[in-house]
Order: C-alpha cells, then sequence, then structure tokens
C-alpha cells in the first residue's frame, strides 16, 4: 500500500535496495528478514502483483542457485565444494524463510526450482550413501556428510512449510507429491540407520494429515493410494530403528507415531487395506508405544489406539468384529500392564480412558462375534460381557495374588458398570491402584497429574478473565485478538 508523500510503495524501496540492506547481515538474520518480508508480500491482495514481488524478494537466492545448477549441469561436482554446499543450504533456509510467511502464494517459487531441488536432494543422497560405503558408518559423523544432510533436511523442511499451507490439494497431489515420494521414500529405505532423516517421518505426517483429508471419488481420501508405498518404504526401517531400546533415535520415535496417528485420522481405509502381516505390525507399534517411558510417545500411542477403536465403531460390524476377535484382549492386557507399572503413572487419565473405551465397546454389545475360544469356553450361556468380567478378574488375579478375589470381583463389577461414565471409571479404577500394595507404598501424584493440570488451567482462565475486565492489566501478547469480537 502507497502512503501519502511516497514516490511508490515502501514495499518497492525495500525490493529495490534488498542487497544493499543484507549485504552486512549474518545468514540468521537474512532469514527473519526474508520472513518478515514475506508477510508483507502475503498481504497483497493483487495476485500479479504478488507473483512480482515474490520474483523480486527472491532474485538473490535465485541467482546463487541458478548459477550453482549450471555449473552442476555442465558436469562440476558441486557438492564436493564446501563453499557451495554452505551457498546451497543457506539459499533453502531463505526459501524456508520466505514461505513460511508467503504460505500457499509461494507456489511459483517453489515450483521454479522443484526438479533442480529434487535433483540435488539424490545427488546428496548419492554422495552421502558413497561415503558410508567407503568409510563406513563413521562417516555420517564428517563435517561433509552433515552439511549434505543440512541440505537434505532443508529439502524436507521446505516441502514440508509449503504443503501445510497449501490450497490447491488436487494439484499439489498431481504435480509434487509423486516426484517427491520417488526422490524421499527410496533414499530412506535404503539408507542405514544413522543417515534416515527424521524429518522425513514428519514430512509423511504432513502430507497424510493435509491430503489425506480430502475426498475423492467413493469419499476415498486423496492420498489412499500412496499410503502403501509410503508404509513399505519407511514402517519397517523405521520400527527396527526404535524397537530396540526406548533411547535412541528420539525424533524419529515421535515422527514415526505422529504419521501413524495421520494415517488413521485421515487415510484410515488404506489401513483396512494392508496384508494382515503388516496390519498386525501397525497394531504391535501401537502398544509399544503406549508402553514407552518418554511420556510423549506414550501419549502418542494412546490416543492412535483410542482413534483407532473409535474408527473400527464406524466400519462394517464383520470388518470390526474380526478386529476385536484378534486384538481386543491383548490391547486389553497391555493396558492393565502400564496401568500397575510405577513408570508410567503419569499417562493415567489416558490409560483410563482406553480402558473404558474398550470395556463400553464389550458392555455396550458392540463386538457381535465371541472373544472366548470355544475349544475352552463350553458354557452355553456365556456372552461376552461375562466373559470379560471372568478373564479381567483372572488378569488381576494373577498379578496380585494378595488382594482377596471378593475385592477384585467388586473391582471388576464396577468398571463394567461406569463404562459409561468415565468420570466415575476413572475414580474406581484410581481407588483401587492406590489399594494395592504395589502402589500404596510410592508417590501416586502422578495419577492426580490430569486432575491438577485441569484445576492449574480453570484458575489461569478465571483469573485471565478477572484481569480482562480491568482495561491495562494484561499485556497485548496476552489479549486474545478473537475476545473482542
Amino acid at each position: 500500500m502507497q502512503q501519502a508523500g511516497e514516490s511508490d510503495p515502501f514495499i518497492d524501496e525495500i525490493l529495490r535496495n534488498l542487497h544493499r540492506i543484507t549485504q552486512d547481515l549474518s545468514p540468521q538474520q537474512v532469514h527473519t528478514f526474508y520472513e518478515a518480508v514475506g508477510y508483507m508480500i502475503q498481504a497483497q491482495p493483487n495476485k500479479a502483483v504478488q507473483e512480482r514481488l515474490i520474483e523480486q524478494l527472491m532474485k538473490l537466492p535465485n541467482d546463487a542457485w541458478d548459477s550453482l545448477m549450471q555449473q552442476a549441469a555442465a558436469g562440476v561436482d558441486v557438492l564436493d565444494n564446501a563453499d557451495n554446499v554452505k551457498i546451497l543450504s543457506n539459499v533453502l533456509k531463505t526459501n524456508v524463510a520466505a514461505c513460511v510467511a508467503i504460505g500457499p502464494f509461494f507456489l511459483p517459487q517453489l515450483g521454479r526450482i522443484w526438479l533442480d531441488m529434487l535433483g540435488l536432494y539424490g545427488a546428496a543422497s548419492n554422495t552421502i550413501s558413497e561415503a558410508v560405503a567407503t568409510q563406513g558408518l563413521i562417516a555420517t559423523k564428517t563435517p561433509k556428510v552433515r552439511a549434505l544432510r543440512t541440505i537434505k533436511k532443508e529439502i524436507l523442511k521446505l516441502v514440508e512449510t509449503y504443503i501445510r499451507r497449501a490450497e490447491d490439494l488436487e494439484g499439489t497431489n498431481a504435480n509434487l507429491i509423486p516426484g517427491l515420494l520417488e526422490a524421499v521414500l527410496v533414499d530412506y529405505q535404503r539408507n542405514v540407520p544413522p543417515a534416515r532423516d527424521a524429518e522425513v517421518l514428519n514430512l509423511m505426517a504432513t502430507i497424510i494429515g493435509v491430503l489425506g483429508v480430502r475426498q475423492v471419488f467413493w469419499n476415498l481420501p486423496l492420498l489412499t493410494p500412496q499410503i502403501r508405498p509410503i508404509l513399505d518404504a519407511v514402517f519397517e526401517p523405521t520400527l527396527n530403528m526404535i524397537n530396540q531400546d526406548f533411547a535412541e533415535y528420539p525424533e524419529h520415535r515421535v515422527g514415526f507415531f505422529k504419521m501413524m496417528r495421520a494415517i488413521d485420522a485421515s487415510c484410515f481405509s488404506a489401513l483396512l487395506e494392508l496384508p494382515p502381516p503388516q496390519f498386525k505390525l501397525f497394531m504391535d507399534s501401537i502398544i509399544w508405544a503406549i508402553k514407552h517411558t518418554m511420556r510423549d510417545i506414550a501419549e502418542i500411542g494412546l490416543n492412535l489406539a483410542v482413534e483407532v477403536l473409535r474408527n473400527f465403531q464406524k466400519t462394517d460390524a464383520s470388518i470390526a468384529n474380526s478386529f476385536y476377535q484378534q486384538y481386543l484382549l491383548p490391547m486389553l492386557g497391555d493396558v492393565f500392564y502400564v496401568l500397575t507399572d510405577a513408570d508410567h503413572k503419569s499417562g493415567f487419565k489416558l490409560q483410563a480412558m482406553l480402558l473404558c473405551r474398550l470395556i463400553a465397546l464389550v458392555e455396550s454389545n458392540q463386538v457381535g462375534a465371541p472373544l472366548w475360544d470355544a475349544s475352552t469356553v463350553t458354557d452355553p450361556n456365556m456372552t461376552n460381557p461375562l466373559f470379560l468380567k471372568q478373564h479381567i478378574a483372572t488378569l488381576l488375579q494373577n498379578a496380585f495374588g494378595h488382594v482377596q478375589p471378593a475385592q477384585i470381583n467388586s473391582f471388576v463389577q464396577l468398571m463394567a458398570e461406569s463404562s459409561n461414565d468415565f468420570e466415575r471409571f476413572k475414580l474406581i479404577l484410581r481407588d483401587f491402584l492406590i489399594s494395592i500394595k504395589e502402589f500404596s507404598a510410592t508417590d501416586n501424584a502422578d495419577l492426580y497429574i490430569a486432575d491438577k493440570e485441569a484445576e492449574i488451567e480453570a484458575k489461569q482462565k478465571e483469573e485471565k478473565e478477572a484481569a480482562m475486565r480491568v482495561p491495562g492489566l494484561l499485556k497485548p501478547s496476552q489479549i486474545d485478538d478473537d475476545a473482542e469480537l
């Protein structure tokens, strides 16, 4: 917008003097500057003018990019020069900063460098693979390989940043995704574990989460055909990296389970099409997450388990019953395992929610197929609710032999009766856990953590509402802009 007394808009003046403004800035300051200018350009309502401004903004990084791409096309190994690698990394970071601000309108610039960028990703991957082949795993620690991995990570970050803000989802799926998956997935699958980038998993989670919500023919998500190839490339390789212990590759762990949750939330129909062995691996990974000692991983696993159950409730009864027959009782046993393990107390609320959902499914007769083995249970009057109560009582009696059977039976009956009232169910479960010897001698504050967090949040909300009634008490950053609308 042109102000009074200006010969041309201020943004034009900034872009005209871009080199002079940025020449003395550090790379980090340049990225911040590009993001700030990007917000100004994003606010331009005229699309043609906006595209011209984006082209002007990106002229300096594009000139540096084009120069190196021309050298590469002429046969020069630009990645063998540390200065070139640094330049490419900074150019990509500049694009990320601008894309964060400009959002979906960044597509012309992204399209301009897209093919070269995928080629660069492949070239960097090949160089890393060659280094690992000749030097061994120690190559992943060398400055050269680390710099090349930075290039790969910035490419992944740029694509993820754009897809998060993309508006033309069908165009994105048709024009960007095929080439991207071909470049990224094959590289991830063939690389040695230390050279695999967790950003790939974050990108897959974002792609699935964004494109999976768009429905196409027969109400299938836009990305459903791609789920199988994605899982083939990243599922087992990543699972083999993270299931050896609870410590290595923490970023891969979080990215992996975020991706699993995105698939369940956005492309559940694709999960139903998986072969039984691969679907079992999917379910096993959820149980493994639930048992994880990192709280954020355990929470993702518990939320994912609850969401899987919710999705199966909406599917065809025959499919749901087959799932319940195979997985309901093992899942129930694993939930009781973490509930009665002192190292998992902080996840009590979600654990209780999952257990409540499992029992409610049976008590409300939503499980139509028998959960028992007909060869071992011959009672003609057996029902799923009765069998489940007996099964839970047996589990608890085997785990806590010192607890009287009458107390266990009473507890199981109370859980069944309250399975449609989560708050009551949670109190009954917590009281039982505190009463058993394994918990009574330890600090049980974590069992109340969800209640305390809710209490603190309610108190803060009350204090903020009181402060809002007195002008000037709240800082501008504390004021919700929508509250005044």
